[in-house]
């Protein structure tokens, strides 16, 4: 099971827990495969994420090079900030431990 924030959930994705309204009452039950249409009722809700079937460090499908330019992307406005970049390097270097790579030594002592 993997949490997964409501704007990046995909057709075919399964529900891994029911969506609850603010009462906890079920909206939509466990186990429901999603669909485009039912992606956008609950990106109106304005839910922030949804749990789905898979495993927690699965990149959906993303190869390292495809994750660390989404870093780069998502990163881009705070070059400037030295603690930003900082937290850009420890998630470069979690992505590259879950991918089975070695950090990489040499930009990590240049920073």
């Amino acid at each position: 099971m993997k949490r997964v924030v409501v704007y990046e959930l995909l057709p075919d994705m399964v529900l891994a827990r029911p969506v609850t309204n603010a009462n906890g009452l079920p909206i939509v039950a466990a186990g429901t495969s999603l669909d485009t249409a039912l992606i956008e009722r609950l990106q109106q809700m304005g839910l922030p994420s949804v749990y789905v079937e898979g495993d927690a460090l699965d990149a959906g499908g993303k190869t390292l090079e495809e994750l660390e330019a989404e870093l780069d992307h998502r990163f881009r406005r705070v070059a400037h900030d030295p603690i930003q970049q900082l937290i850009l390097r420890t998630l470069r270097t979690q992505v590259r431990a879950t991918h089975g790579m070695a950090p990489d030594v040499e930009k990590s002592e240049a920073a």
